[in-house]
C-alpha cells in the first residue's frame, strides 16, 4: 500500500457495488480490457453503490449494513443503451431503475461510514463504466458510435450486494456478498 497513489489509499477500506453475473460481466469485461486496460486491471465490471467506506467495519456495523441491505428487495437491473459524459473521457451504460440504486445508495451513506466528501457524491449517476479514458482509445465521439453499435442492452436480477477490497496491487477483489429480500416473481425472467 506504500505505493498506492493517495487517491488509491481512499479505497484501502473496499466499497459495496452491485456484481452482474458471470455471463454480463464477462462481455462488459472484454470492452473494458479493450476500450481501457487500465482501467478493468483495477476491477472487473460493476455498478458503483457506495462511496468508499472509512474504516474497516467492526462487526456491529457491519451487521448494520447488512441489515439495510436485507431491507431492500431483489429487482431487475436494465443496462444501457450506452452514454457518455463527453468531453469528459467515459462511456457507460446507463442503469434503470436508477431510483432503486440511489435509494439503496442513499441508505447505506446515512450509517457515515463512508467518505461523502469525494466528488460526485451528490451528483452520482448509476452506471457501468466501460472506459474512463485512462489507457487504450481515444474516447470521443468516434469511439461513442463505434461502441453503440457493438453494445446491445440487457437486463439482470440484482440478488445481492457485494463488498470488494483492492489487494496490494489495487485489484479489486469479492470480500463478501449480501443477500437483498428474495422477489420469487423475479426469478421468472
Amino acid at each position: 500500500m506504500e505505493h498506492w497513489e493517495d487517491w488509491q489509499k481512499l479505497y484501502r477500506h473496499g466499497t459495496l457495488v452491485i456484481w452482474p453475473p458471470d455471463e454480463i460481466r464477462n462481455i462488459i469485461n472484454t470492452q473494458r480490457e479493450f476500450n481501457d486496460p487500465l482501467s478493468a486491471s483495477i476491477c472487473e465490471a460493476h455498478i458503483t453503490l457506495t462511496q468508499p467506506l472509512l474504516n474497516l467495519l467492526s462487526d456491529t456495523e457491519w451487521h448494520q449494513v447488512q441489515d439495510i441491505v436485507k431491507d431492500f428487495l431483489a429487482f431487475e437491473i436494465r443496462y444501457g443503451p450506452l452514454k457518455s459524459f463527453l468531453p469528459y473521457p467515459c462511456i457507460w451504460y446507463d442503469i434503470q431503475p436508477m431510483d432503486q440504486v440511489q435509494d439503496m445508495r442513499d441508505a447505506l451513506h446515512q450509517t457515515g461510514f463512508f467518505n461523502l466528501s469525494l466528488k460526485h457524491t451528490d451528483d452520482f449517476i448509476p452506471h457501468m463504466t466501460i472506459t474512463e479514458g485512462l489507457s487504450g482509445p481515444n474516447v470521443d465521439e468516434n469511439l461513442f458510435d463505434i461502441l453503440q453499435k457493438q453494445s446491445s442492452p440487457g437486463s439482470f436480477v440484482c440478488q445481492d450486494v457485494v463488498y470488494i477490497v483492492p489487494d496490494e496491487s489495487f485489484y479489486f477483489l469479492v470480500k463478501s456478498r449480501i443477500s437483498l429480500a428474495s422477489d420469487k416473481s423475479l426469478h421468472q425472467i
